[in-house]
């Protein structure tokens, strides 16, 4: 499978432009709805307070990434009841009903495949869960794409944590040289989002093994954890506040560990 460290990328060429949109797939901070594997252990208004402060987080770190961004959102009814909610960088769009699977292929079918005669879209989708994501990320992901069709952040949970598609017009042109991928995109969005064993340690291998059965070139970024456990968040907090070979921490990180402890201070309700 090609990478960034082993796949030489070409490079961008004005035709190749693409039209890049960011989607953060996220339901509304609502108590016991909401990171409940964490709030089993620490409370569930303490993991929705949580939740929410991932979200803030990530709407500002990547409030100018991109040329589109998104909060999709469940329930969109509930969206008026939070506080502080996304900026104006942000559209808020409906996730809709169904499985994961099916949440995820509507946005790629609304968004990815929406105007084919357009440049190429590269559009990602990412969750609240890996709160460190950054625009550099985003910028790997998007440099994979010169040679990649899909691109895949594996979770040590067996999941992944980001998936992003480089679709192109319907049929080869200067944008859309012969040699990429054209699958016409019910086929790509009915491979990558059925028969998926949501919510177990398969989700990430049998993408991968579905993606590669119809010819998807597939790039990886590195392995993350999921914030999903107490023992994850302690994870997060040790990897903020303890950084490996001196590492620079950004000040947005640092203020996000300073309020993840003072959430964790709070008495138990």
């Amino acid at each position: 499978m090609p990478n960034s460290s082993k796949t030489p990328l070409r490079p961008l060429t004005a035709s190749d432009s693409p039209i890049r949109k960011l989607g953060v797939m996220a339901k509304v901070a609502t108590e016991g709805k909401v990171k409940t594997r964490l709030g089993n252990t620490i409370g569930f208004d303490k993991s929705a307070q949580i939740h929410q402060r991932f979200l803030d987080h990530l709407f500002k770190v990547f409030q100018h990434w991109g040329d589109e961004r998104h909060w999709v959102v469940s329930p969109i009814e509930s969206i008026s009841q939070t506080a502080p909610q996304a900026s104006s960088h942000w559209q808020i769009i409906d996730q809709g009903g169904g499985n994961l699977g099916d949440r995820m292929r509507r946005w790629f079918a609304n968004h990815a495949f929406s105007h084919p005669a357009l440049p190429r879209t590269h559009a990602i989708l990412i969750g609240a869960d890996c709160p460190l994501l950054s625009p550099a990320e985003m910028d790997q992901t998007d440099r994979l794409f010169r040679d990649c069709d899909l691109v895949l952040g594996p979770a040590t949970d067996g999941g992944y944590y980001l998936i992003g598609l480089s679709v192109p017009a319907d049929s080869p042109n200067e944008n859309n040289p012969p040699n990429r991928a054209t699958h016409p995109s019910r086929t790509i969005l009915n491979t990558l989002w059925n028969d998926i064993p949501w919510s177990t340690d398969e989700v990430f291998d049998r993408t991968v093994a579905a993606a590669e059965a119809i010819g998807l070139r597939i790039g990886r970024l590195p392995l993350r954890s999921d914030v999903d456990t107490e023992e994850d968040l302690t994870a997060l907090l040790h990897q903020i506040e303890h950084p490996v070979d001196n590492t620079d921490v950004s000040s947005d990180h640092i203020e996000l560990a300073r309020d993840i402890r003072r959430i964790l201070s709070q008495p138990m309700i």
